[in-house]
């Protein structure tokens, strides 16, 4: 049997407790299946860390300081067209979950819809 591959996951929000929520949550759905968890705190933040890192997964928030994570995701699928990006918003409205798609987004989740399993099915359809 292969070894399981782990991933190093990005979370990108200006919320630390949230980021905590979100990190907490995606243990528990994937514990095997991470190898690092990074935290930044805005796009430019974000940008940072995948430049320094061999990044497979981010969850991106929409609104942050310094720089949106429309036009971060845009940049970091620039940098890395592999990378796989999940976009994070209170917006249900379909002019977002567009202009994330376009940036390079993969999926677009609401942030009031996360969950464990939630987590788990993104998790497994997008980097299988």
């Amino acid at each position: 049997m292969l070894p399981l591959k782990k991933y190093n996951i990005l979370l990108v929000d200006d919320n630390q407790h949230f980021r905590e929520a979100l990190r907490y949550m995606l243990e528990e759905s994937n514990p095997d299946g991470i190898e690092t968890i990074f935290e930044a705190g805005s796009g430019k933040e974000a940008l940072d860390l995948i430049r320094q890192h061999h990044i497979d997964m981010v969850f991106m928030d929409i609104e942050m300081p310094d720089m949106n994570g429309i036009e971060a995701t845009r940049l970091a699928t620039e940098q890395n067209r592999f990378i796989v990006i999940i976009a994070l918003s209170f917006h249900k409205e379909m002019q977002y979950v567009m202009q994330m798609l376009e940036a390079g987004a993969r999926n677009y989740i609401i942030k009031e819809d996360i969950n464990t399993q939630a987590l788990k099915k993104i998790f497994e359809n997008s980097l299988s």
